[in-house]
């Protein structure tokens, strides 16, 4: 689903003044909408539901600075110098409790939630005429309500519940509320996987599917079943669910057969699409990303690149030279876009590596911010990968392990893996490498590191100490609502 704005238009007639009169300065109400009046046909709640889609598109949120925070604190990705001081302090562990993307993060993924709960407040108000689209409307606002929710307690860890059902509150606490939040995601996400279409087709593809939802409630129970929560009795629920969506034919998810045509335009929707943040050019709905991580005058898009999330050279160097993903991974080779006749290399006249997966030269906007690749917050591979790390921490290192994280090998063009080989210690660090090289500049690693509880070990640049576990109550937060309880790690 392309989702497009919509546009609500209050008329207003105009009004002649021949002189005045007693009531010259009283304002005449012509046309009010509010949220008592409008939720009264599907149509009003077909539009609502639009709303909640479309906060995802914020700067604030996926559409930039929550694969940023995701990004930036890893071992594949740096900011080049580049930008909001944030970025740096984010790549380096140097952030703070006014670090400004906390905020922006924080305060978007909460108007999505309030979004959501506002539809799911006034569902009762319209009369549905249409078969089973209560449910599904509902089931679409819980998937995204969920997924807000999982990003903000993975990120922030201790953070208020706001449901339908006391969203009026201002003072909102997050003492106390970790497990009332988990519980609200699992279900969330557990009632969009029994009531929402296992495949949409039209108008309808980029909306939330049961086989997205699912997928969904695999990483909710993976993270769960990690660090800092450690409820290792929910990694069998993870592996179990992964694996349900794997063999479920009515979903007809797969891998492509060539890592390239992933990031495609022609192709966003293929097998390997599960969930994205839906982009569209020449509508006021484009993505800034290509450009964002686009070589600055480097001759690669037609309006130019930023340079603003880039490849650390080490990472760069150390993906196998015969791994298939590597060409579409990184810039290596291209012809100039508005100079065809020359070649651009890395390494040689383009200085630094940067990433290539979401350049398609196909891909032309009306400006730097309107191009229509969409961002995958889910795939195929990740839940391969997703399943293998389950099954090894239930299992250890036998061939359910080494199944998804093989097939995932397998197209890249890389040796099988042996379980022979491996504890379950060892397989834990070569599922998250494997995702490193298949997931980077998605906004997976802090997630993989934290859950797996790696990333003292994995960053050697810089001094990373356990509070960059978790990420502070922005103190803008704090400031507002004195029923805030800063992370004590922050303290």
């Amino acid at each position: 689903m392309k989702i497009k704005p919509i546009i609500l238009a209050l008329a207003v007639p105009l009004i002649f003044f021949t002189g005045c009169s007693e009531g010259f300065l009283e304002e005449k109400v012509y046309s009010n909408i509010t949220p008592s009046n409008f939720y009264k046909t599907e149509d009003d709640a077909k539009t609502a539901l639009i709303s909640v889609y479309s906060s995802l598109r914020s700067s604030n949120g996926f559409q930039r600075q929550i694969i940023l925070a995701a990004e930036y604190p890893g071992e594949a990705t740096w900011p080049n110098n580049s930008g909001e001081a944030w970025r740096t302090e984010m790549d380096q562990f140097k952030w703070t409790t006014s670090s400004t993307g906390f905020y922006q993060i924080w305060s978007q993924l909460y108007v999505t939630i309030n979004r959501a709960n506002t539809v799911l407040s006034y569902m009762e108000n319209i009369q549905f005429e249409t078969p089973g689209l209560k449910e599904r409307i509902i089931g679409e606002a819980r998937f995204l309500r969920g997924l807000a929710y999982l990003y903000l307690i993975r990120f922030f860890e201790n953070v208020p519940l706001k449901t339908e059902e006391n969203m009026s509150e201002i003072e909102s606490s997050n003492e106390g509320t970790s497990d009332a939040v988990w519980a609200l995601i699992f279900a969330d996400f557990e009632y969009a996987k029994n009531n929402l279409n296992s495949k949409n087709t039209g108008a309808d593809v980029g909306r939330a599917t049961a086989g997205a939802a699912q997928t969904m409630l695999a990483k909710a129970y993976l993270s769960y079943a990690g660090k800092p929560w450690n409820k290792s009795e929910y990694w069998s629920k993870a592996a179990e669910e992964a694996k349900s969506v794997i063999d479920n034919s009515a979903y007809g998810y797969d891998l492509e057969g060539e890592y390239e045509k992933v990031f495609l335009l022609e192709n966003e929707h293929g097998p390997e699409y599960i969930f994205s943040v839906e982009y569209e050019s020449f509508m006021g709905q484009g993505w800034d990303f290509p450009t964002f991580t686009g070589i600055r005058s480097g001759d690669q898009l037609k309006l130019d690149g930023w340079s603003s999330l880039t490849v650390e050279t080490a990472f760069f160097d150390g993906m196998d030279e015969a791994d298939k993903r590597r060409n579409k991974t990184f810039v290596l080779s291209y012809q100039g876009i508005n100079n065809p006749d020359r070649t651009y290399t890395y390494p040689g006249n383009i200085s630094l590596p940067h990433y290539n997966k979401y350049i398609d030269m196909e891909d032309v906007g009306s400006g730097t911010a309107d191009y229509a690749l969409n961002h995958y917050i889910t795939r195929f591979s990740d839940l391969l990968l997703m399943h293998s790390e389950a099954e090894n921490e239930v299992n250890g290192p036998g061939d359910n392990a080494l199944y998804g994280i093989n097939r995932v090998r397998a197209r890249a063009g890389l040796p099988a893996l042996k379980s022979s080989d491996f504890t379950k210690e060892t397989l834990r660090e070569a599922i998250f490498q494997e995702r490193l090289w298949e997931l980077c500049e998605e906004g997976h690693v802090w997630f993989d590191m934290k859950r797996m509880n790696l990333m003292t070990t994995r960053i050697k640049k810089y001094n990373v100490e356990e509070k960059h576990y978790v990420f502070p109550i922005p103190q803008n937060e704090l400031d507002v609502n004195p029923s805030l309880v800063q992370n004590s790690l922050y303290k």
